[in-house]
């Protein structure tokens, strides 16, 4: 049930951060991140950490502004104008930063202070998900600075 309640936070979380609005300017160009903890019953710490980045529709993506920076995307181009990026390389860089920028988190708030397991992880074109559970059981403080929301 707990992890119902925490998979729900985290679509809806993503639901709200699709629905922001960014500027012209920086759709694409930085990602979203949400950070959504869950301190169980028994103590143990968990998380939902997701990295989501605008991607361009199909067929708009590289007209016009912005193409002359290169568009973030290196080794494709030629006379073709922009060949397809590798899949699975755009996976694991996506995945990479988002391991960084979740190690980052978790030392700015001071959530999992002695690391943590991976529980699983989801990537699909533009997100990355990473679910965790923390090395250490929730202390009194940890129930008062991480309150459990409801849905």
């Amino acid at each position: 049930m707990k992890n119902i309640i925490l998979i729900s936070l985290s679509i809806s979380a993503l639901t709200l951060s699709g629905c922001s609005s960014n500027s012209p300017k920086r759709q694409g160009s930085m990602p979203t991140e949400v950070f959504v903890t869950h301190i169980k019953p028994d103590g143990s710490k968990v998380f939902n950490y997701s990295l989501i980045k605008k991607m361009p529709n199909q067929g708009q993506g590289q007209m016009g502004k912005g193409r002359g920076k290169g568009g973030g995307m290196h080794g494709g181009g030629g006379m073709k104008g922009g060949g397809k990026p590798n899949m699975s390389q755009m996976k694991d860089k996506m995945q990479e930063k988002a391991h960084k920028k979740l190690n980052l988190k978790l030392a700015q708030t001071g959530y999992c202070r002695e690391g943590y397991m991976e529980l699983e992880s989801f990537f699909e074109r533009g997100l990355v998900t990473i679910k965790g559970e923390c090395n250490e059981s929730a202390t009194t403080e940890d129930f008062k600075t991480f309150p459990n929301r409801e849905v």
